[in-house]
């Protein structure tokens, strides 16, 4: 969709108005250039004047070092013959130009990149895209949740209203490419890393094979852009996970783990190379818990079962180096009270807990009683410690309709079953500096503030939750923050 003229004009007048401060008695016609500049990248950057140089040698008139992804390089510019807009307009720095369009929200910022090349330019540069999902989720890390569970045939998308203001639009998803070989209108959500998205459509029966069952996508909902995953060279007993950090590399990986290695796809090489190899019989993800990793400090992180321990797998420094992390300490944990794994996740917004490995844990004892823990670990991997400690006795009181009874069979003999209390409440996920808790109960999530203890409701399911509620845990629920970060 191409930008309004409204938009351009309110763009063009707080370009004015930063003009007029900055520049001074500076004469509007000596920065009169056409706005469809035409530019070039030549070279590493050595010096002001070996750029200089270099453009001159390319028949470019001007050059200046650039940042271009990680690097530096020679900025080569000349302005064009003919405006393709009414009318000449004031050709800005390009430092300008990105201090004020890295303060729109990010489908505004995409659309900006119609209205000239310098503005494309400015705005498909790595430190822009990353400048301006900084700043569009700043106080609202989270801008809603992609509720995905194929198993029972769950998907949506279920936006924060506390972020409606700065993500207005829900994603939409149509635009990943069906094919005569997927089933029609079906996608799931498998992975969300930093405004990208892991998708999977499924392949229609008739055609599926052992090797190749379903299409992957990495997508990026904000440009609508995607790039279609080769099958993982492991067949079909497969997990993938996707690890993109855009502070420290433009790159992105996805990470799936076959029965006999684990295979990562980097988008810099378009391609699969193996990280790991074992023998099916001693495969170390076997016992995870669920397949969904979480992506924190350079690695991949899942709970293995029955929250005994955590499985570490480096992606970015010593890549395929498999390690495990120790659990929190459980206090006073008898054998019969076994500690549970609730949520995992990382803490990547300023304030308490920036950079920590967050888990929320409690016995069956502890949940009932709405009462339990967050805890962080640092990136030294060194302990544990408490960050938060949550009380939501009054959702009992609120909503009685989240304590109910059911069955609950024995391991050996599944016909014995006795009747136990449950309490259904779950937590999503850590938001908002690490100080705002998202948690569900049937038909809607809410929200606790971890310093206020504020109770809000941020969601609402329209239709009444059905009288056997699955429940969902928080490996169903996938964060969401639009940025416009290449695929």
């Amino acid at each position: 969709m191409a930008p309004s003229r409204r938009m351009v004009a309110s763009a063009f007048l707080l370009l004015a108005i930063l003009v007029a401060t900055e520049m001074g008695t500076t004469k509007v016609a000596e920065a009169r250039h056409c706005l469809s500049q035409s530019h070039r990248f030549k070279g590493m950057c050595v010096s002001s004047n070996n750029c200089a140089n270099v453009c001159r040698t390319e028949s470019f008139p001007d050059g200046e070092c650039k940042s271009h992804g990680l690097e530096r390089k020679c900025f080569c510019k000349k302005p064009c013959v003919n405006s393709q807009m009414a009318g000449e307009a004031i050709l800005f720095s390009d430092d300008i130009i990105a201090n004020i369009l890295a303060w729109l929200p990010p489908k505004n910022a995409a659309r900006m990149r119609l209205v000239c090349k310098q503005w494309h330019a400015v705005t498909s540069e790595h430190h822009f895209m990353h400048t301006n999902f900084s700043r569009s989720r700043d106080g609202h890390s989270v801008a809603g949740f992609f509720l995905s569970n194929e198993l029972h045939k769950k998907f949506s998308y279920n936006p924060l209203r506390d972020s409606s203001a700065t993500h207005p639009a829900a994603p939409d998803l149509s635009f990943v490419p069906e094919s005569g070989s997927t089933v029609p209108r079906k996608i799931n959500v498998t992975s969300s890393c930093n405004g990208l998205l892991l998708c999977r459509r499924p392949m229609d029966s008739s055609v599926a094979s052992g090797a190749r069952w379903c299409c992957y996508y990495v997508c990026n909902p904000a440009t609508k852009r995607f790039v279609e995953i080769p099958t993982p060279p492991d067949g079909r007993g497969r997990h993938l996970n996707l690890a993109y950090d855009p502070s420290r590399s433009p790159v992105y990986k996805v990470v799936a783990l076959g029965l006999a290695g684990v295979h990562v796809y980097s988008s810099q090489a378009r391609s699969w190379r193996a990280a790991l190899r074992y023998e099916r019989g001693s495969n170390p993800f076997a016992g995870i818990h669920h397949s969904r990793g979480v992506h924190w400090n350079g690695s991949l992180v899942w709970v293995t079962s029955r929250s005994r321990s955590l499985l570490r797998f480096a992606v970015d420094d010593g890549e395929g180096e498999l390690s495990s992390l120790p659990m929190p300490p459980a206090r006073h944990l008898q054998p019969e009270n076994r500690w549970i794994c609730g949520y995992l996740g990382f803490g990547e917004s300023a304030g308490a807990g920036r950079g920590h490995l967050r888990m929320i844990g409690y016995t069956e004892e502890e949940k009932l009683a709405a009462r339990f823990d967050v805890v962080g670990m640092a990136g030294d991997c060194r302990e544990w410690r408490v960050l938060y400690r949550v009380d939501l006795t009054r959702m009992k009181e609120l909503y009685p309709d989240i304590q109910r009874k059911t069955r609950k069979h024995h391991l050996i003999w599944p016909r014995r079953a006795r009747l136990v209390d449950c309490l259904d409440l779950w937590p999503l996920h850590v938001a908002e500096h690490g100080s705002l808790l998202l948690f569900g109960i049937p038909g809607k999530i809410m929200a606790y503030g971890m310093e206020d203890q504020a109770i809000s409701v941020v969601w609402e399911d329209a239709a009444p939750p059905q009288p056997r509620f699955f429940r969902y845990a928080w490996f169903d629920f996938y964060p969401y923050t639009a940025g416009l970060f290449a695929v």
